[in-house]
């Protein structure tokens, strides 16, 4: 019997507890949440844009193409501690760029072009055209060799 009540007991209370937060609940969303202290800067939803056509297009001519390429295209995968982690060769390590430079500049192109691995097409940059994919290898083996072939428009 002692503990049939005791049961009652723990279930009214556990009814109780779910009542009240219930109720809580209501009564601060029908308030319009005027409880939350409106002295506390909470994190707001900021809408962003991003149109990849518009920035290739105001690329066109800029010295810095390569590099501003890198950073909005390839950095995800490619940089020292990238978004997206894959086995992807990080800007900066030399030992990786150096072998792939012994492809040369246009076989790193036309791999770039077809995409390889989990690497997209263009490097996800469809907009790019050849010379600017051109000009982004150029920066990334720049940066990433411990002799700088190219880097006098980068520094």
């Amino acid at each position: 019997m002692r503990m049939f009540n005791k049961n009652k007991k723990i279930i009214f209370l556990l009814l109780l507890s779910g009542l009240s937060g219930f109720i809580f609940s209501l009564y601060t969303h029908r308030n319009g949440n005027r409880m939350v202290d409106q002295s506390v800067n909470y994190a707001t939803t900021r809408e962003t844009f991003h149109y990849p056509a518009l920035l290739v297009k105001q690329l066109q001519g800029d010295p810095q193409a390569g590099k501003k390429i890198f950073q909005e295209f390839c950095a995800a995968c490619h940089a020292e501690k990238p978004l997206i982690d894959l086995p992807a060769p990080r800007i900066n390590d030399v030992k990786a760029w150096a072998a792939l430079k012994q492809l040369g500049i246009e076989n790193l192109l036309k791999l770039t072009i077809n995409g390889v691995g989990a690497m997209p097409a263009r490097g996800g940059c469809f907009e790019c055209s050849d010379e600017q994919l051109r000009e982004t290898i150029h920066y990334i083996l720049s940066v990433s060799s411990a002799f700088p072939s190219h880097s006098s428009n980068y520094q």
